[in-house]
């Protein structure tokens, strides 16, 4: 039988991972759903964390295939005097990597049962389509000094009921 528990603990397990690889590059890490979007706390160097799925699929009696989708969109406030402009492709670099490997799930959350164990491994799809990707936004605006850019990459787990 599906485990209702799973989306909470690849959330958490992905949000936790992320976490130390924004935290490398000092920039805020934000989980979308769960950390509060203000406008007047959006206008800094910052990351947003969306996860799409688990989308599940039971292959065969109590195995399940589960699909998940990761993107991460950084925002980057240019400033008037540059100290390093490749800061946001950089950040981009080091995050693709991070995003290039495995990332191990755990029982995390505060439910009952969320005992921190090892539940599984998302592992990067592969495939003709399936590629970890950046993509650049730009200037998004006119007006305002920002630009954003999304790391996105696409995961599979196989699990056993």
């Amino acid at each position: 039988m599906m485990n209702p528990a799973w989306t909470r603990w690849i959330n958490a397990s992905v949000a936790v991972y992320m976490k130390t690889v924004t935290d490398t590059l000092k920039i805020p890490l934000l989980f979308d759903g769960i950390d509060e979007r203000e406008p007047e706390k959006m206008h800094y160097n910052h990351a947003e964390l969306r996860i799409g799925g688990p989308f599940v699929k039971e292959l065969s009696k109590n195995y399940w295939y589960l699909q998940v989708d990761i993107n991460i969109l950084l925002t980057y406030l240019m400033q008037p005097t540059e100290d390093n402009v490749y800061d946001l492709q950089t950040w981009c670099g080091v995050i693709q990597e991070a995003m290039d490997g495995p990332i191990y799930v755990y029982k995390y959350g505060g439910e009952p049962g969320d005992d921190e164990a090892y539940v599984g491994c998302l592992r990067p799809r592969t495939g003709r389509y399936e590629t970890n990707r950046v993509l650049s936004f730009g200037q998004i605006s006119r007006v305002d000094r920002v630009r954003q850019a999304m790391i996105d990459a696409r995961y599979e787990m196989y699990l056993d009921t």
